[in-house]
């Protein structure tokens, strides 16, 4: 048995993926070999995965698929194909769940729905004995023979025990750590929220009827961090997708720092908490577990766009929110999502006031917008008011799977096209800026606040230039006028932008790191 994840085309650096390591560990523990590879970490090319997935000859592929390596995916499974053509190929992963058809018709095989744990069982059971058949197993898409199209089986429920999983392998820690790349750990899966924009919640309503969030407990949790810790991991990113959810609270965050600190185990951790969960009193417990950094999903400052998202969170939990991480000292990566729609001049106007007053989150640009992914409440919405375009999906994201809308308030559509043609021109740096602290790296406290100041740096030139676009944007500009203005602007702040590039580089050098992302495909 072969696993397998190409790269994606991504601005972000490597990163492990827990998946796979899930994937690798139910399959040994039913007896299965399997052997794990990552194009991402290794930096292999089609051709060169290919030829290890070949060596291995195994019985059944899987590929963990997202939209951004389906291309790589399909390059390297076409190579495979000739040379071992009777071996079924696999596809799995938000890409395929969402995409099922496009992947089936793409050449794979079969598609995974959802979680895969207990399909990949049934997969290597039905391709070693012949049985189960593929329409007996629940939570797949396949490839009906001749002209009868394709085949979607009823979702499989989700897992509701975590704890009954064993821990992932870690075939890929060695290249985890070469990279300075944080070492991956789940502790709960889903989110209870309902924000119309989020894929998290698609994905999980994929299962069917039951709860969107599960948990591990802590001691099973703290069982990961302690067996990494002793394999000398220092850096872990928890990978949840909302780390606090009832019946999580406080005494939870006071029990993980408490059982951690009985056993010695002393780590820098990351993870991703909503702002209506960042409590002084969860923040606290989470800092004393080890917590340095979180990505909270702000969104909005405005009341009125927070409310066409269905946030749960309101401005002043947002607020809230950031005063507990500064009062920390923890670092906030802010998501933020300025544009979508029905966005008005005065939305733009309370955010731009609101982020200069927290200018020092972590964050990549000014520019964001919501994106229309397919499976989510936003896009049917979208789709249901006739508000999408003719085209299938939005000329940025070449072939990523979002779908275009048009911003209706022509002054916001003035602002919109200033900052996307700014974020363009600077994206890069961004990237490479922010990446240490928003992928993040494993790197010093010390490394940490050189890149802090870069990014604040940058995000107050950022601010200065919003407000220069709302500016004129009251004055009645037109869009291509905004053009003009931003290269204009590009031009005479050039020499401020080669400093900072100039300072990143020497950051990268003294932290021993490297940045290999691509240009941002968001933004083309």
């Amino acid at each position: 048995m072969v696993l397998v994840t190409p790269a994606p085309v991504t601005h972000r650096t490597a990163e492990e993926n827990l998946g796979l390591g899930y994937l690798a560990a139910v399959l040994r523990r039913a007896g299965y070999s399997v052997v794990v590879l990552d194009g991402w970490l290794a930096g292999s090319p089609a051709d060169a995965l290919a030829d290890q997935i070949v060596a291995a000859d195994p019985m059944m592929i899987g590929f963990a698929c997202y939209r951004s390596n389906m291309g790589s995916a399909l390059t390297t499974a076409d190579m495979v194909r000739c040379r071992l053509p009777g071996v079924p190929i696999v596809a799995g992963g938000f890409g395929p769940s969402f995409h099922a058809e496009e992947f089936l018709a793409a050449g794979f095989d079969v598609v995974v729905r959802g979680e895969g744990e207990r399909t990949i069982i049934e997969l290597a059971e039905r391709y070693r004995t012949g049985t189960p058949t593929l329409s007996g197993i629940t939570g797949i898409s396949f490839r009906a023979g001749g002209s009868a199209g394709f085949v979607h089986n009823p979702a499989r429920t989700a897992i509701t025990d975590l704890d009954a999983l064993p821990m992932p392998a870690r075939d890929t820690l060695d290249l985890t750590m070469a990279r300075a790349s944080l070492v991956h750990v789940q502790s709960s899966r889903g989110c209870q929220a309902s924000c119309t924009f989020c894929s998290i919640v698609a994905f999980e309503r994929l299962a069917g009827r039951g709860p969107t969030w599960r948990q591990r407990s802590i001691r099973g949790f703290v069982d990961e961090l302690e067996h990494l810790h002793s394999l000398g991991v220092r850096h872990v990113k928890v990978i949840d997708d909302s780390l606090i959810e009832p019946p999580r609270d406080a005494a939870w965050c006071a029990e993980l720092a408490d059982e951690l600190r009985a056993r010695g185990v002393s780590m820098w951790l990351r993870g991703s908490i909503r702002a209506d969960r960042a409590t002084p009193a969860v923040l606290t417990g989470l800092a004393r577990a080890g917590f340095w950094s979180f990505s909270c999903g702000i969104e909005n400052f405005a009341p009125t766009a927070l409310r066409r998202m269905a946030k749960r969170a309101d401005p002043e939990a947002n607020f809230a929110a950031l005063a507990e991480f500064r009062r920390l000292g923890l670092y906030a990566q802010a998501g933020h999502i300025l544009f979508d729609h029905a966005t008005t001049i005065e939305e733009l106007e309370i955010n731009w006031a609101a982020m200069v007053a927290h200018d020092w989150t972590v964050s990549k640009g000014i520019f964001t917008e919501m994106y229309a992914a397919t499976g989510t409440n936003y896009t049917r919405r979208l789709d249901r008011d006739g508000l999408l375009t003719p085209s299938t999906q939005t000329p940025g994201t070449a072939g990523l799977g979002n779908h275009a809308y048009p911003i209706t308030d022509p002054a916001v559509n003035t602002v919109y096209t200033a900052l996307k043609h700014w974020q363009r021109s600077h994206s890069r740096l961004y990237d490479r800026t922010i990446d240490p602290l928003s992928a993040p790296k494993a790197i010093s406290p010390v490394h940490r606040d050189i890149f802090g100041q870069l990014s604040i740096e940058l995000r107050r030139a950022d601010l200065d230039f919003f407000r220069a676009v709302l500016d004129l944007a009251a004055g009645g500009a037109t869009a291509g006028e905004a053009v003009e203005f931003t290269d204009n602007r590009i031009a005479t702040t050039a020499a401020f932008y080669h400093r900072v590039a100039a300072r990143t580089d020497a950051a990268y050098q003294m932290a021993g790191l490297h940045y290999d992302g691509q240009d941002n495909p968001f933004l083309c």
